[in-house]
């Protein structure tokens, strides 16, 4: 404080405990003063002690930061810091706080450690506001903000409270005061959606409340022994005539101005004086104050320099503007303001203006502390000293100096001056809460007060026993089932139980002993309460829950609120693992009771399906297969276990007359694995492939089916490499075809070339090339972990060199191709999650292959009733036979054509079989090249003829065709809600009859021959053309 003291004598390290009083002695200031300091620090240490850093009472909590629109609600009530008392005594806001001026700004600026001045004759604000470079007032940056308190010692005297002065003495001066003040600021933590909780480690927190770790020693001018001893020794020590207490004081520590200073004043600050008239009024450099001094040494003077300051520069602890004093007449100052450190706008020392004198200001120059230099006179043998290290603005230092011993009191180590951390300022930080502001509106995201309860309000309700249990009904007697052991809780003040607690426990559902659902039962001498509850014997999960009452009410937010549990012990609750029963699996049964009902709905002669895999029955289809049918066995079903299946051998049956054959496995999770190897399946009755899938590593390979009168495919997953001729799946000679929900990847050898010239253009897809083999059916099989981690563990600069890479790439790309690279590099650069990574890298890699489409169905004649529907098909589908003709649409071929159809020179003979497409994904639909050879020659020939062996009707409703260039052939042909490729020649129908509803396209062309086009309506983008 800088008040008229002789010296303080307060010593912590020395422990005393009170300041005691002798009769006829003399009364000094020193001791009363130490006397308050030792009961203040044993308050704050005990509050310390007892809360913690910081802390509320939950009966009195306050500094509730509310956000409410453009400002900050600060809450009613009491919170410590660091064992000081913040009380709050009536409902602020943030820009109307007792200790801040009303036009200062509560965000504090970045790297800053201390609010800033407000403009001159700036407003009061009434919403929360940041000031620009032009002093205007604006919204505070979007962000989340920390709200914190800060506490700090003002030291008051009858300039800033008159009423200290006693009027009835004649207003003399006399002892001071040590305020507590408190302020609310805001300082910004992150951005609005940032990871940020209470407990965030913040660096400009952090920053901020570091305790200084600047020292200062002091010392009396030492003596030099002269070299000749002839000589005296030159005066030495402390050389004034008067007890002096010096004050040293941080003025700047550089967050001002660009140097660090100090100021000093052998009067510990004391003299200080309102300021009644302004500089310029009339006189430039001439003001008037209240007074000069007490006397004409306790005054100001001639060379002396003055702080002008007022309450607003007070409050947010900075420093004023040094200026140095020329003269005094009366009360007239005059000033050289050309050494003045600052402004001297009167607009900005509106509130009590006031100057404070001292006697010299320096830079502050630190030397390191084991030398001998680096000493600084303030005056008459008065030496200090400062080392390296943190200093905040108003940190002090006192030295008291004494004539009649020549030196100054200061401690020493090892007989040389301690370097000493600052008497004060005392300041305290704690944080408040945590605040959204989005365009200048606040909203509170999370309270960081720490509360906590009376010393006398500790009791609480306490889990003991008895919540989880179970009871077994029995379904055959229903009634109410009591649990093994009871419910407890206990009642507890800190330790120790309190007895006669009233503890409300109620169900929902069943009963308690006093046969209703709520019963409130007292504690015991042991401080519990217990209670047995009976279960209802229709619900299976049922809860109860235990209050205590206060005053026979439940006191609401005030104690434990316990929930129990408690379950039917039933086996629809107990799990099953149906993996080693893939008929259950296939069911999805995963409880003992399901299971249980499905063993008794069997047939306990054994069960219907032969299982084959590892654990099965049979280990190799093939074999189960060949040894069934020689046993004689006509109807066939078989289970394909989860794993991965091989084949002894081909398969190349001709099944006996009436053999229906039926091979189901357990989804992806059954995968029957082919390398160069048949099959080839002939005259079966019926037969059904459901729910696995069939991987074929050769590229000659193919799945054959002829001779089956009813063939179904359904939820089968079939991939493989194939050449030009051989399909996937060749289809020949049935009555009736169902393929479903199959996804069939019929892919080329030239679209992993192509692929490798990606990869070679990118380098930095390379990890991708380990998912394009197709050796051991990587290929095939979905992308591996390692290799999405691979593209998840790039570091930022491989993320931008990939873009790099990707904006250079020599290799062309067609559009989907282009969309799938780009969402990848989107995901790459912007660091995706693995699940969206690997999304995107499946997506390229099939993209990639389906550049260069395989061969996937052929359908060898129109005899069957053909439907596929909701099947993907990446690949060509063709119709009448195999298609291995890759060539465009030839429009003369097709004038040709249209030309014999319109003259009757060709005529359609169907066969017996329909198709119908619905909602399938394809590729592109080619006619065989024995039925294109046949449509060529009657369109070259005069004569014509009829084309045998066609579609009675075909019906495409729902489907998403992606390629062009196709050829469609049936008696009838309807077009329906169809999305087709959007640009290019899409297809050429040709039929005696054709409808083409609902269609989409963009520009594509659709020829049309053997019909006129007018039976077509709603159709977007498609331009008709009949050839």
């Amino acid at each position: 404080m800088k008040a008229d003291l002789t010296r303080s004598t307060d010593k912590p390290d020395q422990h005393y405990r009170a300041v005691r009083m002798q009769q006829g002695r003399v009364q000094l200031d020193a001791d009363w003063n130490e006397q308050q300091d030792i009961l203040n620090r044993r308050i704050e240490s005990e509050t310390v002690d007892t809360i913690g850093h910081s802390g509320g009472s939950l009966a009195n909590p306050g500094f509730l930061l509310t956000g409410n629109g453009k400002n900050i609600g600060i809450g009613i009530g009491h919170y410590y810091v660091e064992g000081l008392l913040c009380e709050n005594a009536s409902q602020v806001q943030a820009t109307s706080q007792p200790h801040l001026p009303g036009n200062v700004s509560p965000v504090l600026p970045a790297n800053a450690s201390l609010l800033p001045l407000p403009p001159a004759n700036a407003p009061q604000l009434v919403e929360i506001k940041v000031y620009d470079n032009n002093g205007a007032p604006i919204d505070p940056p979007d962000g989340i903000y920390l709200g914190y308190l800060e506490a700090w010692l003002r030291h008051i005297t009858a300039l800033e409270d008159p009423l200290i002065r006693e009027v009835a003495l004649g207003g003399p001066d006399s002892a001071t005061r040590d305020q507590l003040l408190w302020q609310v600021k805001l300082l910004r933590a992150g951005d609005i959606g940032a990871d940020l909780n209470c407990l965030s480690a913040l660096a400009a927190w952090t920053t901020l409340t570091t305790a200084v770790d600047g020292k200062l020693a002091a010392r009396a001018e030492p003596s030099t022994p002269p070299k000749d001893p002839c000589l005296l020794a030159p005066e030495a020590g402390y050389r004034r005539l008067e007890n002096l207490l010096y004050r040293v004081e941080i003025h700047d520590d550089g967050s001002v101005s660009a140097d660090q200073r100090y100021k000093w004043s052998r009067d510990n600050g004391s003299i200080e004086t309102r300021v009644v008239r302004w500089l310029g009024e009339p006189t430039a450099d001439e003001f008037e104050v209240a007074s000069l001094g007490r006397d004409a040494y306790l005054a100001i003077t001639a060379g002396c320099w003055l702080e002008f300051f007022d309450d607003t520069y007070e409050l947010l602890g900075r420093p004023g503007t040094l200026v140095q004093v020329l003269k005094t007449e009366g009360n007239i100052v005059t000033l050289d303001l050309a050494s003045a450190t600052g402004s001297l706008d009167k607009a900005l020392y509106l509130s009590n203006p006031r100057v404070r004198r001292w006697d010299g200001w320096a830079k502050l120059v630190p030397a390191a502390a084991n030398l001998n230099s680096g000493w600084v006179e303030l005056e008459e043998g008065v030496e200090i000293k400062f080392i390296p290290g943190k200093y905040r603005v108003g940190d002090f230092w006192t030295i008291p100096a004494r004539t009649a011993t020549a030196d100054i009191e200061w401690p020493l180590v090892a007989n040389k001056p301690a370097f000493q951390s600052p008497q004060g300022v005392l300041r305290s930080f704690t944080r408040l809460a945590l605040l959204n502001c989005q365009a200048g509106v606040w909203s509170t995201l999370s309270d960081c007060r720490q509360l906590f309860p009376a010393l006398t309000e500790l009791t609480n309700l306490y889990y003991v026993g008895g919540d989880g249990q179970e009871v077994m009904p029995n379904p055959l007697a229903p009634q109410n089932l009591p649990l093994p052991s009871p419910l407890e809780v206990a009642v507890f003040n800190g330790k120790f139980p309190v007895a006669g607690a009233e503890v409300s426990f109620s169900v929902s559902d069943g009963t308690l002993p006093n046969g209703t659902a709520s019963q409130i039962i007292a504690t015991g001498a042991d401080g519990i309460a217990s209670v047995i509850w009976s279960l209802a014997p229709g619900v299976l999960n049922q809860t109860c829950t235990a209050q205590l009452l206060e005053a026979g009410q439940v006191a609401a937010g005030k104690y434990n609120v316990l929930h129990f549990s408690a379950s039917l012990s039933v086996a629809t609750q107990v799990a099953y693992d149906p993996a080693k029963c893939a008929d259950m699996a296939a069911q999805g049964i995963h409880t003992v009771q399901d299971a249980l009902d499905a063993l008794c709905q069997k047939n306990h002669g054994g069960g219907c399906c032969t299982s084959v895999g590892v654990g099965g029955e049979f280990e190799n289809l093939d074999i189960a297969l060949k040894v069934l049918l020689e046993q004689g066995q006509r109807d066939i079903c078989l289970c394909l276990l989860p794993g991965e299946h091989h084949l002894a051998d081909s398969i190349d049956q001709v099944a006996p007359n009436g053999t229906h054959l039926f091979i189901h496995g357990s989804g992806p999770a059954s995968r029957l694995v082919l390398r160069n190897q048949e099959f080839n399946c002939f005259d079966f009755a019926s037969l059904t492939f459901l729910d696995f899938d069939i991987v074929m590593l050769g590229e000659n390979q193919c799945l054959r089916f002829q001779g089956n009168q009813h063939l179904r495919l359904q939820r089968m997953r079939l991939s493989g490499l194939t050449v030009p001729g051989i399909s996937l799946v060749q289809i020949d000679d049935a009555q009736r075809i169902d393929l479903s929900a199959c996804l069939i990847n019929a892919y080329s050898s030239s679209g992993t070339q192509h692929a490798r010239e990606l990869f070679d253009a990118i380098p930095l897809l390379a990890p991708l090339e380990a998912a394009m083999k197709s050796g051991k059916g990587e290929l095939f099989a979905a992308i591996p972990s390692k290799v999405v981690d691979a593209f998840a563990a790039f570091s930022a600069a491989q993320r931008k060199a990939f873009g790099q890479q990707v904006d250079r790439r020599q290799v062309v790309l067609n559009t989907d191709e282009i969309l799938a690279l780009s969402t990848l590099r989107s995901d790459i650069e912007q660091g995706a999650s693995q699940r969206r990574l690997l999304l995107s890298l499946d997506r390229l890699r099939t993209e990639l292959m389906l550049n260069h489409t395989g061969f996937a169905l052929a359908l060898g004649d129109a005899e069957a009733d053909t439907l596929l529907a909701d099947n993907q098909i990446n690949g060509r589908v063709s119709l009448y036979g195999e298609a291995k003709s890759d060539e465009a649409l030839d429009l003369d071929f097709l004038k040709n054509l249209g030309v014999a159809f319109s003259r009757g020179r060709v005529r359609l003979k169907p066969g017996y079989g329909e198709l119908r497409l619905r909602n399938n994904r394809l590729q592109t639909l080619r006619l065989g090249d024995a039925m294109l050879d046949r449509l060529r020659q009657l369109a070259g020939s005069a004569d014509g003829g009829e084309v045998e062996g066609c579609y009675r009707s075909l019906l495409a409703d729902s489907n998403t065709l992606v390629g062009t260039e196709n050829l469609l052939l049936a008696l009838k042909l309807s077009l329906s809600q169809n999305q087709l490729s959007v640009f290019g020649h899409i297809a050429a129908c040709i039929a005696s009859q054709g409808k083409y509803i609902g269609n989409f396209s963009l520009e594509s062309v659709l020829f049309v021959l053997g019909h006129n086009a007018n039976q077509q309506f709603a159709n977007a983008g498609l331009i008709f053309s009949e050839m």
